[in-house]
């Protein structure tokens, strides 16, 4: 099992909208198991949050990056411009 996990960091200001964003609007168009998670860290500035996408295989991760990553960031921009920042990671799953 491989994850793509992509960090948010969220202005305070449009936490509740951002968050409400992900889960009606973006997770449901995800062909994959999804969830969106907390990140709790005394280093958090601001509301932290992780997206996590399951995908069979590395494969599979690297082609939703090049053919559906950008359209989700260019969703939240139109809808939160300038007002979140993000980083994506691959987690590889190592026990069931």
């Amino acid at each position: 099992m491989h994850i793509l996990n992509i960090t948010f960091s969220v202005d305070p200001s449009v936490e509740e909208g951002f968050v409400s964003a992900v889960q009606q609007q973006v997770i449901p168009k995800l062909d994959h198991k999804s969830s969106l998670l907390r990140i709790h860290s005394d280093a958090n500035t601001h509301p932290t949050f992780g997206l996590q996408i399951e995908f069979e295989s590395v494969t599979a991760i690297r082609d939703f990056k090049r053919t559906a990553l950008d359209s989700i960031y260019q969703q939240l921009q139109t809808s939160f411009p300038n007002k979140w920042v993000s980083f994506d990671t691959e987690l590889e799953k190592l026990t069931p």
